[in-house]
């Protein structure tokens, strides 16, 4: 990576310097947050065939209050898209056409560890038509300059890292300067950052331009009581670091 002081400035230029210099440059006037996984509605009328054990993978695989972890009080810049279903009903991160679909874990789960699932009427439709509307909802909000945020939790041991941060290889990979930004931000409040570990990717929807998108996954326990699910004084400083890292990349602005 090329130092950032021979080519990042924060300020953005007046745009008719802009309009006359052919460089390419990246800015971001939209961040999006998305946050998918932090809902339990529609779990009373999901027919697994054991609500005991339901629940027990729901306690773990809940991203609980990620949407109170990742959503500011300023929200000038910044728009958000929760789903209304628990990710054991619809989840509203998987593809069509998932490889996962092979065993039960489309976008639809219709198994899960040992667990089965059944459909009556036109419930599966119905499940598969809010997921094709979340995704149209979340393509809406973007355009060539916004950043997606793709935030989640984990499990507390599944990894020793407080914060990773994942992106794909592919036209939607920020830059490195902002790679580093997101991961110096958290290191200097002193999380543990991983990169890509230990969950890599991050939602990207196809639209007609191409736009950047980052995963934030935060363990549990910075934040969390994992047995009781209350919430610690860890959210209060992982808040204000969240707060600090929208507002520098709310500034942000690179040639590249």
């Amino acid at each position: 990576m090329c130092g950032p002081c021979k080519r990042i400035r924060f300020s953005k230029p007046d745009l008719r310097d802009r309009l006359a210099d052919s460089t390419k440059e990246r800015w971001y006037n939209n961040i999006v947050l998305n946050i998918p996984h932090a809902s339990v509605g529609g779990l009373g009328i999901a027919r697994w065939d054991n609500k005991v054990a339901l629940l027990s993978e729901v306690k773990r695989w809940t991203d609980w209050f990620t949407d109170l972890l990742f959503i500011p009080d300023n929200r000038e810049g910044i728009q958000f898209i929760t789903s209304d279903y628990s990710r054991f009903v619809v989840d509203v991160e998987r593809l069509v056409n998932d490889p996962l679909e092979k065993i039960g874990q489309g976008i639809v789960y219709k198994m899960y560890n040992g667990l089965h699932r059944t459909f009556k009427g036109n419930e599966e439709i119905e499940m598969f038509r809010y997921h094709a509307n979340y995704i149209r909802d979340l393509r809406l909000m973007l355009n060539e300059h916004s950043l997606l945020i793709d935030c989640h939790s984990f499990p507390s041991d599944l990894s020793d890292v407080d914060i990773c941060i994942g992106y794909n290889d592919d036209w939607s990979r920020p830059t490195d300067f902002v790679i580093e930004l997101c991961k110096s931000v958290f290191e200097k409040q002193g999380y543990q950052v991983g990169i890509n570990t230990p969950y890599a990717n991050a939602i990207a929807p196809e639209t007609g331009y191409t736009y950047n998108s980052i995963m934030l996954e935060v363990n549990k326990r910075v934040y969390l009581n994992e047995q009781t699910l209350e919430m610690t004084e860890g959210v209060i400083s992982l808040r204000k670091c969240m707060a600090e890292l929208y507002s520098l990349l709310k500034n942000y602005w690179e040639e590249i």
